[in-house]
C-alpha cells in the first residue's frame, strides 16, 4: 500500500506546481496556496486513488496531516469492514 502522506503531498504538489519535498505533514493547506475548493479537489482525487468515499469531514481540515489522518482512518475502517 502507498504511504498516504506521499500520495497526498504528490497530489498537492501537482495541483500547485510546487516541489513535493517542500510539503510537510505540518504544512497548512491555506499557506501552501490551496483554497477550500482546491482542498476538496485534493480529497476527491484521493477518493479516486484509494477507491473510498470521504464523508463531509466533521473536523476542520487545516494541515496536510489532517487530510492524511482522515484518509488513513477511512482506509482502516474499510479494511476492517
Amino acid at each position: 500500500m502507498n504511504n498516504t502522506f506521499e500520495v497526498v503531498s504528490k497530489l498537492i504538489a501537482n495541483k500547485l506546481e510546487i516541489d513535493q519535498q517542500s510539503i510537510t505533514r505540518q504544512s497548512k493547506l491555506i499557506e501552501l496556496g490551496l483554497d477550500s475548493l482546491d482542498i476538496f479537489d485534493i480529497i476527491f482525487q484521493a477518493e479516486d486513488q484509494y477507491g473510498i468515499k470521504v464523508p463531509n469531514p466533521s473536523e476542520e481540515i487545516v494541515t496536510v496531516d489532517d487530510v492524511v489522518k482522515m484518509l488513513d482512518e477511512l482506509l482502516a475502517a474499510g479494511a476492517s469492514a
